[in-house]
């Protein structure tokens, strides 16, 4: 050893959890307001412990075989029909090597096409959302209605072959929900709603998850130098809170999170998040009154310095978290929220559509994110949402801002507080992905019940792809 060396001992490990604490079920039972109750089903479901392969994140064999197998045969969220709400107006979608075109018709339904002209196949339509009165190629002119019939091609003469029976636009399935415009390839697949099972009945049973009643306040666009299931899986587990979020550890306990799968509902799940309680990692709990304070800094900014946002006498966490959410909201978008339970109004609930969508029901986190692949094993898109409740005549939608590596979710002022969690769970990715390579064991550990929707999608995408070798 060098004479000058210093000897600096490891940090003491933190304690050891053995038992699993309060359930959320327990915590709904004892709100004033009550929970919907389909939040009060728990499955306590859970699906082994074998390893994952880490090659499911950056092999191009695994990679090729879901853009051959799963893309083509899954319900994908396409657009959100308020963006397109007059006669003529397209949205176009790409994913996996595809591009959809989704139109508003004159009877006020949607329709979806391939994007592309069947002349020479240039796509038809190149922006994210625009007008158009006819859908006319910029290359030959070839011209179709809206409705997918052909109208016009140049030099009728030389094209004996081309007939309006033979070239119609190449229709795609298309269907909605919520607001939501879905597509799918395969004609053989089962109806969206039969696709989303128990899920499409659980919404409709609560009234304010109908998302007909929000507006899309912003969207905003990040590319991402990881696979698209690295980027998704950050965001259908909290057990990453309590390491990755460290200034939110006081306001909604992590590890109390409920994870919900069904063994007959391969296409969905769902997590709820119970906030009102620190997250059990504290060393030192917070009082009541920093666990309001925390909550009140990230997300109710406006009240810290309001006498409102002092505890009650005979108030608890939860309660005062309702009258003080419930303030907000009509100050925010003069919606009157006082009798909504605070699991709607504050905790974070958020449901997964296979294989890349993520709606979350509440108010507690008002948001939908959306995870696209890229062209490669190692990037992908992710995409995230603010839909809010309105009064009165629907707003128009907000902006749409691509966010770069070298810029920060954070200064997205739309977000307010989520954009900077948003960035500390981003910036974990990268570094995710060149570990997954790194890891020559080529073992992926989950937990048992946190990360049990993990497992859930994985044994989804192997129903599709078959037997690869790739467990």
């Amino acid at each position: 050893m060098e004479a000058n060396a210093i000897l600096i001992g490891e940090p003491p490990a933190p304690r050891v959890e053995n038992e699993r604490p309060e359930t959320v079920g327990d915590i709904l039972r004892r709100d004033s307001i009550p929970a919907s109750p389909t939040l009060l089903i728990s499955t306590e479901i859970r699906l082994g412990t074998a390893p994952l392969d880490a090659r499911r994140y950056y092999s191009r064999e695994f990679f090729d075989l879901e853009n051959e197998r799963m893309w083509p045969r899954v319900w994908q969220y396409a657009a959100w029909s308020y963006d397109i709400p007059n006669a003529g107006d397209v949205a176009v979608y790409r994913n996996a090597g595809r591009s959809v075109l989704i139109v508003r018709q004159r009877d006020n339904s949607i329709k979806a096409f391939a994007n592309a002209c069947l002349h020479r196949g240039r796509e038809l339509c190149t922006e994210t959302v625009q007008h158009r009165d006819e859908l006319k190629c910029p290359y030959h002119g070839f011209t179709w209605s809206i409705d997918g019939s052909l109208k016009w091609i140049p030099c009728q003469w030389d094209f004996p072959q081309v007939k309006p029976e033979t070239h119609k636009l190449a229709e795609v399935r298309c269907e909605l929900w919520n607001g939501f415009v879905f597509i799918n390839f395969d004609n053989d697949a089962p109806s969206l709603r039969d696709y989303m099972g128990k899920m499409w009945e659980q919404w409709e049973s609560v009234e304010g998850w109908n998302f007909h009643n929000r507006f899309r306040a912003v969207t905003v666009i990040r590319p991402m130098a990881v696979n698209w299931k690295v980027c998704m899986e950050a965001f259908i587990e909290v057990l990453h809170g309590y390491e990755s979020h460290p200034h939110v550890r006081a306001g909604g306990s992590d590890v109390q999170t409920q994870y919900d799968i069904w063994p007959d509902e391969p296409h969905f799940s769902r997590m709820h998040t119970p906030m009102g309680y620190p997250s059990p990692h504290c060393d030192t709990p917070p009082s009541e009154q920093e666990t309001i304070d925390n909550w009140v800094g990230g997300f109710a900014p406006e009240l810290a310095d309001s006498p409102d946002s002092k505890l009650k006498p005979g108030e608890t966490t939860r309660q005062a978290m309702q009258r003080l959410a419930a303030q907000v909201y009509k100050q925010r978008v003069g919606v009157d929220m006082s009798n909504e339970p605070i699991s709607y109004l504050v905790d974070p609930i958020e449901y997964s559509i296979f294989p890349n969508f993520a709606p979350w029901s509440s108010l507690g986190s008002p948001i939908v994110y959306r995870f696209l692949p890229g062209d490669d094993p190692d990037h992908s898109t992710f995409e995230v949402s603010l839909y809010l409740p309105f009064t009165g005549e629907r707003p128009a939608s907000g902006r749409t801002v691509v966010v770069t590596p070298e810029e920060s979710l954070a200064s997205v002022p739309e977000l307010g507080g989520l954009g900077f969690i948003l960035q500390q769970d981003i910036d974990n990715l990268e570094p995710m992905q060149r570990g997954l390579k790194a890891n020559i064991t080529n073992k992926v550990t989950l937990a048992e019940y946190q990360e049990v929707r993990i497992r859930h999608y994985h044994q989804t995408i192997d129903a599709y792809l078959g037997d690869v070798g790739i467990k």
